[in-house]
């Protein structure tokens, strides 16, 4: 699974990785977790990036409270799931801009946190699935889901016994899964597990755990330094 990511780049760095325009402010994270707002390129609205909720709302939900079981969608099971099936058949599909993910080693009963990130680019994109909720009185929620699907080794080290990790997608493949003419068969194609050879990770400070402390969100750079250097 993936329940926290890093998006700590610059906006004229994310604009030179990805051909679109950010119209709104943004500002770094270093702790991206449910319910705040991430970065999101739709199939809809290709040419810009725009900020939504980390964790999804369905449309037919009562109101906006999150179930943590939204974060994530299984790529095996979208077709399956009446939350995920609609949003693929109608291509609310997103490229989830990131920099790094966040998983915990648990196994000797402390959660231990490690950062992944790729060893040949900065920034790079999660596949994802995006909605819009609309209440009685006209507010408008827009949310997405990561896609996850089984863990490689590197990831599965860390996150076990679920081995789960994000779908990360090469370049090429971003116009792919934004493509509205695809069947949703084609699109799951590409979620797959991110090659081992590219990726790398280091352990962080336990401080990164928590997502606020005492109600202020808990966000600042030296969260995702290595602990070995902190």
């Amino acid at each position: 699974m993936c329940g926290r990511y890093t998006l700590s780049k610059t906006p004229s760095e994310i604009m030179e990785a990805f051909p679109v325009t950010i119209p709104e402010i943004l500002d770094p994270n270093y702790n991206l977790a449910p319910t705040q707002n991430g970065l999101v390129i739709t199939a809809d609205e290709p040419g810009i990036a725009q900020k939504m909720h980390f964790g999804l709302i369905p449309y037919w939900a009562a109101d906006t409270k999150l179930s943590m079981s939204t974060i994530n969608a299984r790529s095996e099971e979208v077709l399956e799931k009446k939350t995920w099936k609609p949003l693929i058949e109608h291509h609310k599909t997103c490229l989830v801009i990131a920099d790094g993910f966040i998983e915990w080693d648990k196994k000797t009963g402390v959660s231990i946190p490690w950062r992944f990130v790729l060893k040949d680019r900065d920034l790079f994109a999660f596949a994802g699935l995006w909605s819009q909720w609309k209440g009685k009185t006209g507010e408008i929620y827009r949310s997405f889901s990561i896609m996850t699907t089984e863990a490689n080794e590197i990831v599965g080290e860390v996150h076990s016994p679920k081995n789960r990790m994000p779908v990360i997608l090469d370049p090429h493949n971003y116009n792919f899964w934004l493509d509205k003419e695809l069947a949703p068969s084609a699109l799951l194609s590409v979620c797959k597990p991110y090659p081992d050879s590219n990726m790398e990770n280091y352990r962080l400070s336990t401080e990164i755990n928590a997502a606020a402390i005492k109600g202020i969100v808990n966000n600042n750079p030296q969260l995702i330094q290595p602990i070995n250097s902190l």
